[in-house]
């Protein structure tokens, strides 16, 4: 009787290790080999980083996707701010866009706009960029200095370059009119404020462009510009084989984001000059909140907005697709 309460006893104690166990086994299993379902596998590596990047996932769903998605159906509708009763009309919102002049005027405005900033930004950007890595005593003062101007909020930009360019108080108005460079109010004149409104900004955002090249800048060892002075080549040299090489990529990422960030950029414009005078500064941005809050067709307005992501999306992505930015800046 005292072997058969062992052997018992044995088998409990077994039976009962082995489905204590089991959670664990399952566990080592699912960390080992994760888990499969039908022809469907995913590892453990899969698992976790799919949910990392669950919160990013349904954030970017929220801000980003489902405004694409609402945007775009509401272009196929005739839809009156003033009275949303939802009609659809299919794709006579887009041929009505493509139809207007308007809409052709502010694309051309839009581009240059973006051409005119985006060089402007560059050269600025890549020659604050160089001073700042030469100089050795001063450079956090001046550092701090140069990237004010893209910390200040926009408004507050747009608020103090139209109290100096006002007609009768301002400063930069007295400055240019005392030079012969202008002689009405800058902003108001149709042949110069686009001009004004594409220095102002390369003003403000000139230090995203030094921010970027100053950090590859200071990527690129000493020991290059070293070895290149004993072999007795110039500072020229030195910039156009050492330098200029290694911010090719970076260079190539700036134009990129500044294109599509100003192409896209709407406050600037809009708290300087509404788009005016008359249309002289109405770009795509402006074009559809003019369609969509000053005549009332939300549709319509959505419309312009598709059109005008679509633009940029391929543009996007021929860009990326020939110039390979990602490419140039491991090299």
């Amino acid at each position: 009787m005292r072997f058969g309460e062992n052997v018992n006893n044995y088998l409990v104690y077994s039976v009962g290790m082995a489905t204590d166990m089991e959670p664990v086994d399952q566990s080592r299993r699912f960390y080992d080999d994760g888990i499969s379902i039908g022809g469907f596998e995913i590892t453990s590596e899969d698992f976790w980083g799919w949910l990392t990047i669950l919160p990013v996932l349904v954030l970017y769903t929220l801000v980003a996707l489902i405004p694409i998605g609402f945007a775009f159906v509401a272009s196929l509708h005739n839809l009156p701010l003033l009275n949303p009763q939802w009609e659809f009309v299919g794709l006579d919102n887009y041929i009505e866009v493509f139809q207007i002049d308007r809409f052709w005027g502010s694309m051309w405005r839009g581009f240059v706009f973006m051409v005119g900033s985006t060089v402007i930004q560059l050269v600025v950007g890549v020659w604050m960029a160089l001073v700042l890595n030469k100089i050795s005593r001063g450079s956090r003062l001046l550092s701090t200095l140069v990237f004010t101007s893209y910390l200040i909020p926009t408004i507050i930009v747009t608020m103090v370059f139209l109290f100096m360019l006002d007609p009768y108080d301002g400063v930069l108005h007295a400055a240019g009119t005392q030079l012969g460079l202008w002689d009405d109010y800058l902003l108001g004149n149709t042949s110069l404020s686009m001009t004004a409104v594409i220095l102002i900004s390369s003003w403000k955002f000139s230090a995203f462009v030094t921010l970027f090249t100053l950090a590859q800048l200071q990527s690129i060892p000493d020991r290059f510009y070293e070895a290149a002075k004993v072999c007795g080549a110039t500072t020229w040299e030195m910039f156009r084989d050492i330098t200029l090489p290694r911010l090719y990529g970076a260079i190539l990422v700036v134009i990129f984001l500044r294109a599509v960030f100003m192409f896209n950029k709407y406050d600037i414009i809009y708290q300087l000059t509404q788009g005016g005078p008359g249309s002289a500064t109405t770009t795509m941005p402006i074009l559809a909140y003019r369609e969509t809050f000053e005549l009332g067709a939300y549709g319509m307005g959505n419309a312009v907005a598709i059109v005008m992501f679509l633009f940029l999306l391929v543009s996007g992505i021929l860009y990326l697709k020939h110039m390979n930015p990602s490419q140039e800046v491991q090299t």
